[in-house]
């Protein structure tokens, strides 16, 4: 298997010696076929990729070769797991797999009978991991759903809470408006009759401060009439008053008539 190089940056990423001992599976078992093959120790680096919106981890194992004998030649190779943990134990024991030959490639067993029964439980084996890896990956894929979820579920609650509060903003912005209009109707309706009472006050002020007019005023205007109508007639164009004799001349036949 030819090692995976990735296409992108990983998110994040881990780095196992087996030089330092642990307690994983296969671990002591690879440890010991390495110390017994006079191996360097193994190292398996890991990182998280991902694929298509799905997190998996890439595993890179690098088995050093041993350096006096050519047939041990280093070992290098790549997997993918959806977690570091299972990708290392998976790296373990592809690793203890290699390792059985000198040349890098798994060797079945020596015993005539039992050779057939151990193939059969690597198949049952391998179709086990393989489901496994399914079975995981549809849980992880249920689980960034579920977490897509909940966070979609706090977004709402959250556009909730904002949404209320400015239901309460409104409502209590439309009740002040409301108690501002009741009381400019009040001061209109004051006003209204506060001006209305001036009104029928000035009124009354005004009727009985005027006076009935006399009989020297009549006869004053009416001279005041007949003096205005003369000299608007005098000043008519194209009139021109009698002389003095056409006007002895009109009133002659009246001295006769009272003479007689």
């Amino acid at each position: 298997m030819d090692p995976i190089i990735p296409t992108e940056p990983f998110l994040q990423t881990q780095v196992y010696d087996l030089a330092n001992g642990g307690d994983l599976i296969f671990e002591r078992d690879l440890f010991a076929l390495t110390d017994f093959l006079g191996r360097t120790p193994p190292v398996f680096y890991g990182g998280q990729i991902s694929d298509n919106g799905q997190l998996q981890w890439l595993i890179m194992a690098n088995l050093p070769g041993k350096p006096e004998s050519p047939m041990f030649r280093q070992i290098q190779f790549s997997l993918r797991e959806n977690t570091w943990v299972d990708g290392l134990a998976h790296a373990l024991q592809e690793s203890l797999a290699r390792l059985h030959s000198s040349v890098g490639l798994p060797l079945l067993p020596y015993h005539p009978v039992l050779r057939h029964h151990v193939d059969h439980l690597d198949y049952m084996l391998y179709e086990t991991r393989s489901a496994l890896s399914d079975s995981r990956s549809a849980a992880n894929h249920t689980q960034q759903q579920l977490n897509q979820y909940a966070e979609t579920i706090k977004v709402i609650a959250k556009e909730r809470r904002t949404l209320r509060q400015l239901v309460a903003k409104r409502d209590a912005t439309i009740h002040r408006l409301k108690t501002k209009i009741a009381v400019l109707k009040e001061t209109i309706s004051t006003q209204w009759s506060s001006s209305r009472s001036w009104r029928e006050k000035a009124r009354g002020k005004t009727s009985k401060g005027m006076a009935t007019p006399t009989s020297a005023t009549t006869t004053t205007t009416s001279r005041r009439r007949r003096e205005t109508t003369t000299s608007t007639r005098l000043c008519l164009p194209g009139w021109t008053p009698p002389s003095r004799s056409a006007l002895m001349d009109s009133f002659h036949p009246l001295l006769e008539h009272r003479v007689a």
